[in-house]
C-alpha cells in the first residue's frame, strides 16, 4: 500500500456528520489514528451522558443514548513504520474512504454497569485524598479529565476499564485497584514453575471467600487451598506453557499477572569414551550426552562430574533451548587413569536449584575398564650414560653396522633401516629413494623423499632440515665409525622441502682394474676436507646455526633407478640408517637424559647405569605400537 493509496469503500448515510460544515477550518485538519477518533467521540458521549444524567434526576425518568452511527469520509496514509493515519476530508473535497462507527453495542455495555449508577453517592473529594497518591499520579489523571474521586469512581467501573485507564495514565492496574479498594493481585510466587505445582498469589481487597470465586490461568480453573484478604495459595493446572491468572470475585475480574508451566527436562542420555579401549596412562576424553528435553529454556544451572565416587569440581553450564544439545565445555573432561575398573558419573543440576521435570533423567553412570600397559623387559650389559643417538652408538669390529643400537632404535628412526630377514636397506622415515651416477668422482648422487606424516615426540614435523642438521653434526663428531661417514658422505644438498640428496663414494670398476682381487674397495678411509671435532663440543653449540646453514636448491628429479637391481653397499646402507635427530631440541641440556626422536616408543625416565623406561608413542607413523 504506498502512501497516498485509498481504500474503495460505499458511500452511506451520515448520522451526525459534520463533513458539510462549510465553517470548518482546514488549518485544524489534521491527521489522526482511529484510536485517537474512539477517545474524541467517546469524550463527546460522556458529555451527552452527563447532560442527559442531569436532566433525568431533574425529571425523574432515566435518559440515556440508544444507539450512534457516524460514517466519516476520510483520505488514508500509511507512514513507512507501519502506521495508518486518517484525515477527514475537506468540504468541496472527495474521497472513496468512508469509516463506518456504530457504538450501539458499547453503549448497551454502558448500560448495563460501566457507567456508575444514578442513584450511587457521588464523592467531591479531591484526587489528593487518596491513600498514598503522588503528585505526578495525579497530573497524570489530569491529563485525561480526571480531576476528582467521584471522576476516577466512573472512569474505573469495569476490570477493562481499570486497564484503559492505566494504559493512558502510565498507573500501574494494583494502584488505581488500590484507591478503588478493588480486589487486585500483585506478585505470584515462583514465577515459573511446573505444571501442578502450588504458588502463592499477594494482593490485597480480597474479602472473605466468596463460594463463587474462582482463579483462572490459560482460561481453566485452578485449585484453590488456602484463601485470606492478601494471599491465596493455588495448585496450578497441568498445562504447559505462559499464560495470564487472575481472579474472579463478585462477578469482577481481577487485574492480570504473567505466569509460565514449565517443563525443562535436562537428561543426560550417554557418557562417550575416547579412545573405546583406554590403557593406563592413555589422556581419556570423556563426554556427556546432555539435552533438554523440555519445551521450556532452561536457566544457567551446574554440571558435575564424579569420578570413582570423588566429586570433581562444579562447573557452569548455559542455558538450553527446548530439544538442543548440549555443546558446553563443560560436558567434556580429560583425564588419566590406573589400570582396572573405574566409574564416571555426569550429573546436571546437582544441588536441584532449577526446576526440572524428571531429575532421574539428570544423572548417568558408566563402567570404564582401563587396562594396564603390557611391559617387556629387557636385560642388558652394555652401559649406556647418554641416549644421544649420535654420542652412543655401539658399532661391531666385525660387522659395518652405522645404524643405532638396539634401544635407541625404537627411540629414534632414520631414512630407512636393515631388513633383519634379508639385510636389504628398506625405507624407514623417508618413503622412497633413487640414485644419479657420477663416474668421474667415483661417486653416486643418492636422493630421498621424507614422508609428509612424520613426527617428533614433541608434536613437531620432521623435516629435511633435521635431515641434514643430524648428518652435518654427525660429521663433526671425532671418531673411528664417524671418520669413516665423514669420507663416505662427500655432500649433503636440500633439494626441496621435502627431498635430500647425499653426494657418496661408489665403487665402479674399470677393465683394467678387474685383475686386482682388491679392485673393488674403496678407500673410505681417505682423509676429507671436513676437519673432526672432539665429542665433548657439540654439547657447547650455543646455536643450532653455528652447524650449517642450510639453503634449499630447486633441481630436477633425476631418473630413478631400479633399486632392486642396484641395492645399496652395506656400509653406504648402514650409514643411512643413522637416527635422526630434532634441529629445534638437540643443544638443548635435557636431551641426553630425555631425547625428542620420532620412533615407535618415547623415553619416560632414565637411570644412568640402571634402566631406561620406555611408553609407546600413540602418534607414531606406522601406528601406536602393542605388546600383544
Amino acid at each position: 500500500m504506498t502512501n497516498e493509496e485509498s481504500l474503495t469503500a460505499s458511500n452511506g448515510n451520515t448520522k451526525g456528520n459534520t463533513k458539510n460544515n462549510t465553517n470548518s477550518n482546514t488549518e485544524e485538519n489534521t491527521e489522526w489514528q482511529l484510536a485517537e477518533m474512539v477517545d474524541a467521540i467517546a469524550a463527546e458521549i460522556d458529555r451527552a451522558e452527563d447532560t442527559l444524567s442531569l436532566k433525568s434526576y431533574a425529571r425523574g425518568k432515566s435518559m440515556a443514548i440508544k444507539q450512534l452511527q457516524l460514517d466519516i469520509e476520510v483520505k488514508l496514509r500509511r507512514t513507512s513504520d507501519g502506521k495508518i493515519l486518517f484525515r477527514t476530508t475537506d468540504p468541496g473535497e472527495n474521497s472513496a474512504t468512508v469509516i463506518k462507527l456504530d457504538f450501539a453495542q458499547v453503549l448497551e455495555s454502558q448500560l448495563q454497569g460501566v457507567r456508575k449508577q444514578l442513584d450511587q453517592p457521588i464523592s467531591t473529594r479531591p484526587l489528593a485524598t487518596l491513600p498514598g497518591i503522588t503528585e505526578a499520579e495525579i497530573k497524570q489523571l489530569n491529563g485525561i479529565g480526571i480531576y476528582s474521586v467521584n471522576d476516577l469512581e466512573g472512569y474505573s467501573q469495569t476490570a477493562a476499564m481499570v486497564a484503559e485507564l492505566s494504559r493512558k495514565t502510565g498507573i500501574a492496574d494494583s494502584r488505581i485497584r488500590i484507591w478503588r479498594q478493588l480486589p487486585f493481585l500483585s506478585e505470584v510466587k515462583p514465577a515459573k514453575g511446573l505444571p501442578g505445582s502450588q504458588v502463592v498469589i499477594e494482593g490485597g481487597n480480597f474479602g472473605d471467600r466468596d463460594p463463587n470465586a474462582a482463579v483462572f490461568f490459560q482460561g481453566q480453573a485452578v485449585q484453590i487451598l488456602e484463601w485470606s484478604k492478601s494471599r491465596l495459595i493455588v495448585t496450578m493446572p497441568e498445562v504447559t506453557g505462559s499464560g495470564v491468572l487472575f481472579v474472579v470475585i463478585d462477578g469482577q475480574s481481577t487485574n492480570l499477572l504473567s505466569w509460565e508451566a514449565i517443563t525443562v527436562d535436562l537428561r543426560v542420555r550417554n557418557i562417550t569414551i575416547t579412545p573405546d579401549q583406554p590403557l593406563a596412562g592413555d589422556l581419556i576424553t570423556i563426554e556427556a550426552d546432555l539435552i533438554n528435553q523440555g519445551n521450556s529454556s532452561s536457566d544457567t544451572f551446574e554440571v558435575q562430574w564424579t569420578v570413582d565416587n570423588k566429586p570433581q569440581p562444579i562447573q557452569s553450564h548455559g542455558p538450553l533451548q527446548p530439544n538442543q544439545r548440549s555443546q558446553d565445555s563443560s560436558i567434556r573432561r580429560q583425564l588419566r587413569l590406573d589400570p582396572g575398573s573405574h566409574t564416571i558419573r555426569f550429573t546436571a543440576d546437582p544441588h536441584q536449584k532449577n526446576l526440572d521435570l524428571n531429575r532421574a533423567n539428570s544423572t548417568f553412570t558408566r563402567e570404564i575398564e582401563v587396562k594396564g600397559l603390557n611391559q617387556l623387559t629387557i636385560a642388558d650389559f652394555r652401559d649406556i650414560n647418554t641416549l644421544d643417538p649420535l654420542l652412543n652408538i655401539n658399532y661391531p669390529s666385525a660387522n659395518m653396522n652405522y645404524g643405532p643400537g638396539d634401544v635407541l632404535s625404537l627411540v629414534f628412526r632414520g631414512l630407512g633401516r636393515l631388513d633383519p630377514k634379508t639385510g636389504a636397506f628398506v625405507t624407514d622415515i623417508a618413503t622412497r629413494w633413487w640414485w644419479i651416477e657420477n663416474k668421474e668422482n667415483n661417486t653416486r648422487i643418492i636422493y630421498f623423499q621424507l614422508s609428509e606424516e612424520v613426527s617428533f615426540h614433541d608434536g613437531k614435523q620432521l623435516t629435511v632440515a633435521d635431515v641434514e642438521f643430524t648428518y652435518q653434526v654427525y660429521k663433526k663428531l671425532n671418531s673411528s665409525p664417524n671418520k669413516r661417514v665423514i669420507n663416505i658422505i662427500r655432500d649433503i644438498n636440500v633439494v626441496n622441502d621435502r627431498i635430500i640428496s647425499f653426494e657418496v663414494l661408489w665403487p665402479f670398476l674399470k677393465e683394467e682394474e678387474r685383475k686386482d682381487d682388491n679392485s673393488d674397495q674403496v678407500d673410505i678411509d681417505k682423509d676429507d676436507t671436513i676437519t673432526p671435532i672432539d665429542r665433548e663440543q657439540i654439547q657447547s653449540i650455543e646455536s643450532i646455526d653455528q652447524i650449517e646453514s642450510i639453503e634449499i636448491v630447486d633441481q630436477p628429479r633425476p631418473r630413478p633407478i631400479d633399486i632392486a637391481e642396484s641395492p645399496l653397499p652395506r656400509y653406504i646402507a648402514s650409514v643411512m640408517t643413522i637416527g635422526i635427530v630434532p634441529r629445534h631440541a638437540y643443544n638443548q641440556k635435557s636431551f641426553q637424559l630425555k631425547p625428542i626422536g620420532s620412533g615407535p616408543f618415547q623415553v619416560e625416565r632414565f637411570d644412568s647405569g640402571q634402566e631406561i623406561v620406555l611408553n609407546a608413542f600413540p602418534k607414531y607413523v606406522k601406528g601406536a605400537p602393542r605388546l600383544d
